[in-house]
């Protein structure tokens, strides 16, 4: 399996020279394909043409509603503040939705800016988003499982993507 996902990550980026020589790699010495694996991961997530990195990185995470609270936080978000609005938009966070099945919320975002812990910090300073923020908490009931740097959503991992 490992070696059908280099395969797979090399073709889709074939411009990466790590991506041949992963290939290669793992022909020549199976023990070494797990470092070059990393690498042509890695390196696929930066755009082929021009080396740089994608202009928005995706986030996606998961948290669960409580039941007894679906319609009003469905009521609420059918009309979000426009002040919280402006702060995600300042905080570079943009295409924001969540969806809601079987009790558990959905949300995926994109981020175009360098730094997503200053602007999330920068995002709970705003008092307006706080306020929204101490409405929407008591409706929400975080997986017990959340990670050291996660405190309320559980973020989610990214596993596959196309355009």
């Amino acid at each position: 399996m490992p070696g059908v996902l280099l395969q797979t990550a090399a073709r889709r980026c074939w411009c990466l020279p790590a991506a041949r020589s992963a290939i290669s790699a793992e022909k020549h010495a199976p023990s070494q394909w797990a470092r070059a694996a990393t690498g042509v991961l890695q390196q696929a997530r930066f755009n082929c043409s021009t080396g740089d990195k994608p202009k928005h990185r995706r986030y996606g995470m998961k948290i669960k509603l409580r039941p007894e609270f679906q319609d009003e936080y469905i009521r609420y978000h059918a009309n979000v503040w426009p002040g919280v609005l402006q702060t995600i938009r300042d905080c570079k966070i943009s295409n924001y939705s969540i969806f809601l099945r079987d009790g558990v919320l959905f949300g995926y975002f994109e981020y175009s800016g360098q730094d997503l812990k200053a602007d999330m910090k920068k995002m709970g300073e705003c008092p307006e988003t706080q306020k929204w923020w101490e409405l929407m908490k008591p409706m929400q009931q975080p997986f017990d499982n959340l990670k050291e740097d996660e405190d309320w959503w559980s973020m989610l991992e990214e596993v596959f993507h196309t355009e």
